[in-house]
């Protein structure tokens, strides 16, 4: 299994002085954080499609063995409202611009989202999405993980190989289903338990969470061809931290997020 763990975005104010040299430029904080891990999820495609010039310069910017995960735009994922194929085709297109270093793409449905009616645009915007990419769906509601909705939902990824996102919430209990090939694997939290003004320091243990999903990473390694693990901040306070938390539970080395805050101001200084 091919495995690469990350951060939810680059962009974290938080981590100035952390993993960031104090003062440097955000137009250059991508090209440092893509010399520590080797892989993000990039959280601004939530909330607005990027434009093809922006995705671009994202892939200049990173080495050739980097692999970015796209959200896909919050507005395209309102079952209150009918698929937009064109606004779907325009958004791959962008995502398109990444070439060889698009890892993934991330439908995430927000908490109100729930089994029923839901369902049918569901299956209408799967059948939108073009082949190539892989493609993971989070949900987040306790619904869609009992009963026939359950047993629906594994079915439709399943015959699309799309992955079933899992994620680490804090209210609800999201089970390691698979529907693909590789894993998508999310590590959230919440905003209240850790909000954004606490960020840049571990806040709360998570240890046995992290342990118990590696476990479960461990126990398909045999299967899955490739997993992506993400970390966002609002998990235990800081995601660089839980990157290594989990690879010292994976087995794997450390990363030493801070080597450029320290002073290596050149982003060739290996």
């Amino acid at each position: 299994m091919e495995l690469r763990i990350g951060c939810s975005s680059w962009t974290s104010d938080a981590w100035s002085g952390r993993v960031y040299p104090k003062g440097l430029p955000d137009g250059e904080r991508l090209s440092v954080y893509a010399k520590l891990f080797d892989t993000v999820e990039v959280d601004a495609t939530y909330y607005r499609s990027p434009a093809p010039g922006m995705v671009a310069a994202w892939r200049r910017k990173t080495p050739e063995t980097f692999r970015f995960t796209l959200k896909f735009p919050r507005d395209l994922l309102d079952p209150k409202q009918p698929v937009d194929p064109e606004k779907v085709a325009a958004f791959l297109g962008a995502a398109r611009h990444l070439e060889g270093k698009l890892g993934a793409i991330l439908l995430q449905f927000p908490p109100w989202v729930r089994p029923g009616r839901a369902q049918t645009f569901l299956t209408q915007l799967l059948d939108t999405l073009e082949p190539g990419p892989r493609y993971s769906v989070e949900v987040r509601d306790a619904g869609w993980f009992r009963g026939e909705a359950h047993e629906w939902l594994l079915r439709e990824l399943s015959d699309r190989h799309v992955a079933l996102a899992w994620s680490y919430l804090t209210y609800v209990e999201v089970p390691p289903d698979r529907t693909a090939d590789f894993v998508y694997l999310r590590f959230i939290g919440d905003h209240e338990t850790v909000p954004a003004a606490s960020h840049g320091e571990v806040r709360v243990d998570r240890s046995a969470v992290t342990r118990l999903w590696a476990q479960r990473l461990r126990d398909v390694h045999d299967t899955a061809q490739m997993a992506f693990v993400l970390f966002n901040n609002h998990y235990a306070g800081y995601a660089p931290a839980s990157v290594n938390e989990f690879r010292a539970a994976m087995g794997l080395p450390t990363i030493d997020e801070g080597r450029y805050a320290r002073g290596a101001r050149r982003l060739d200084d290996a």
